[in-house]
């Protein structure tokens, strides 16, 4: 049976995040691993079956730290909804150090496990904080267009437009990620399951307990100058040998129509080790013929993707310096 507690910590611009810590299964007198999950795009930690993934890398003895992203559910944040995508990376690397900080966890075998724009987050962090020494990246998300070069332009004119009025003291737009289609209004991404969407939309419920389906306006004019693919490539090389990543794994739905799976797969394969580091390099994939892009974590493939995670952690050559 899974336990856990609640927790706080403070970003770097002192910014309270709040979430959950689950204690790793006889953990007590002994250092054991410790990984940060990050949740999707306007993702509450609650959503997506994150608590059950949390409570399963638990039993395995890991320890998790499981967070509101900043501007959501529980964790501070002005405006609310305001994804930068960014400062999610930098909160990430916050978040690290939380876990960090926590008893019997060992700062030379932690890392991040996120899923869709958790999943870029998390990739991009990992290549830029050499305390992330394994990320796993579940369905990440590869394509953050809109679905025209003329709809983009009407959205980041509105950005323009938006901007300029926030100038003269008025507050900033807000506009739903999901409308009574099930589409995204500003013609963001490739989709979700609009027939699922669309009727929570159309009903009037919560896509999840607590949970706001509204986001800036500017957070689509931050994602459109977004690009954080190149830095992926640099996972594999540790540069001077001290710290560093130790392994990457991606989770691939191959049924995924939201981030395409064959640019996943792309991703993946261009992350490859320096010669250095060919022998401590871990690479993994794990593909899911059957599932679509929010079945990863749910009940018909946690067990087998949770296992996947613990071998890989396990086979990852850690390094204790930074």
């Amino acid at each position: 049976m899974s336990s856990f507690y609640p927790t706080t910590f403070k970003t770097t611009d002192g910014t309270e995040l709040g979430g959950r810590v689950y204690p790793a299964a006889g953990g007590l007198g002994s250092e054991v691993p410790g990984v940060v999950l990050c949740p999707g795009f306007n993702c509450l930690s609650t959503m997506l079956n994150f608590p059950a993934a949390a409570a399963a890398l638990q039993a395995k003895g890991i320890t998790v730290l499981l967070y509101d992203p900043r501007g959501t559910g529980s964790s501070g944040g002005l405006p609310r909804g305001d994804i930068d995508p960014t400062l999610s990376v930098s909160d990430l690397s916050d978040a690290l150090t939380h876990l960090i900080s926590l008893p019997s966890v060992d700062p030379s075998t932690v890392g991040v496990l996120g899923m869709s724009f958790g999943g870029a987050v998390g990739l991009t962090a990992a290549a830029v904080d050499p305390r992330i020494k394994f990320v796993v990246a579940a369905a990440p998300l590869t394509d953050m267009e809109f679905s025209s070069p003329a709809q983009r332009m009407r959205v980041l004119r509105k950005c323009a437009q938006d901007r300029a009025s926030q100038v003269l003291g008025n507050a900033g737009v807000t506009v739903a990620v999901v409308n009574e289609n099930g589409e995204s209004p500003v013609g963001f991404g490739r989709g979700v399951d609009k027939e699922k969407y669309g009727a929570l939309v159309r009903e009037g419920r919560e896509l999840a307990p607590g949970h706001v389906n509204r986001v800036t306006l500017q957070t689509y004019y931050r994602l459109a100058m977004w690009t954080p693919w190149p830095l992926w490539k640099v996972l594999g090389k540790k540069g001077d040998g001290r710290g560093g990543v130790a392994g990457v794994m991606f989770v691939i739905p191959l049924k995924d129509q939201m981030s395409y799976p064959e640019l996943q797969k792309k991703y993946y394969d261009e992350i490859v080790a320096g010669a250095e580091d060919d022998k401590r390099f871990v690479k993994k994939k794990l593909e899911l013929e059957q599932a679509g892009h929010e079945d990863i974590l749910g009940d018909e493939y946690l067990g087998s993707v949770v296992d996947s995670v613990k071998e890989f952690v396990d086979e990852c050559g850690f390094d204790e310096s930074l």
